[in-house]
């Protein structure tokens, strides 16, 4: 028993590094926009092998389940790993999830553990939308959105709804991304809303008691 906990223990850290692997090989093009043949080859070593192991570990997990309707409800970040290669690096929440747990139990509270997360997974799907966003949009001629920086600072413009309008995509591609990250960035902010008032009304009620 102690041995399969330790097997499935090893596993989950092989796939969180190939997740960290997969980030750099997807990040990559959109600091370089030509790679040398060997890098390029490289990179997609590294895509392929993160595909066939988290695609390894989802059929294994679903093979096993005994409800295996319930098992993909429940695991929505391995099948949309599998599924969509841009979103592999979801795995990494798994590592965001578990840290707002020790928040949660060291000291500072349930809602502070929870507005960690969501302001770092906010972060996460800015980093991952401004990598996708640069690729797309520098090879357009009329594109605005040339760089990784342009890129970063139209994604988290976007997330937060502030839109300046100075950098926004003109690909249709490009545009799709944007509404993805338009109906997230609304959910994230009032997640962290609810959060704040939530936290900030107990203070007031525990306050009210010690009184």
């Amino acid at each position: 028993m102690r041995s399969k906990s330790l097997i499935l223990r090893v596993w989950g850290w092989v796939l969180t590094f190939l997740a960290i692997a997969f980030l750099v090989a997807f990040s990559w093009p959109a600091f370089d926009k030509s790679p040398s043949l060997g890098i390029s080859k490289t990179l997609d070593l590294i895509q392929w092998i993160s595909w066939i192991a988290f695609a390894i570990d989802l059929s294994a997990g679903f093979m096993n389940a005994e409800d295996r309707k319930k098992y993909i409800q429940r695991h929505p970040l391995e099948v949309l790993a599998v599924a969509l290669p841009m979103l592999r690096p979801l795995r990494l929440l798994r590592v965001i999830s578990f840290s707002s747990l020790v928040l949660e139990k060291i000291a500072i509270g349930r809602s502070v553990g929870i507005a960690v997360k969501v302001a770092v997974t906010t972060l996460f799907f800015g980093y991952i939308a401004a990598v996708q966003i640069t690729v797309l949009e520098r090879e357009d001629s009329t594109a605005n959105i040339h760089t990784f920086a342009d890129g970063l600072w139209w994604a988290f413009t976007t997330i937060t709804t502030v839109g300046y309008g100075d950098k926004f995509p003109v690909t249709s591609e490009g545009r799709f991304i944007a509404v993805g990250l338009m109906i997230l960035g609304i959910s994230l902010l009032g997640v962290v809303s609810a959060t704040i008032a939530a936290w900030f009304v107990r203070m007031m009620q525990d306050e009210s008691k010690s009184n």
